[in-house]
């Protein structure tokens, strides 16, 4: 008979989505923005910097739990050590995305912001 999961790990997995849903609600403006957004870039800026740091960090703590030594942490399963790095590689490849929005946002901006300058 098939024990019932654990409070604790219900809790704990619970408040890891709601985290990465509050991370990923961080970065969001990102990718509906436009020029009339110009005067709250600096609120954007610091959003799109803790939203990242949050991912970033979970995908550290994951491969922790997957990589570290079993002596120091828990023991995980192998599907759930799979499981563990399949989602840190997507939340991964989120980050390298959002950056990659960002700095063709600021480019962007940029290079419009430097032809101004010369148009008479």
């Amino acid at each position: 008979m098939k024990t019932p999961p654990d409070r604790k790990k219900i809790l704990a997995w619970g408040l890891t989505a709601v985290v990465l849903l509050f991370a990923v609600w961080l970065v969001s403006p990102l990718f509906h923005i436009d020029a009339r957004d110009e005067a709250h870039g600096r609120v954007y800026g610091y959003r799109l910097f803790l939203g990242l740091m949050i991912m970033i960090g979970f995908v550290g703590k994951s491969l922790w739990d997957v990589l570290a030594p079993q002596g120091l942490a828990r023991k995980v399963s192998g599907t759930q050590a799979v499981l563990l790095i399949l989602v840190a590689v997507i939340v991964l490849v989120f980050v390298v995305f959002t950056v990659a929005k960002a700095l063709d946002l600021y480019l962007g901006t940029a290079i419009a912001t430097d032809a101004q300058q010369f148009l008479p």
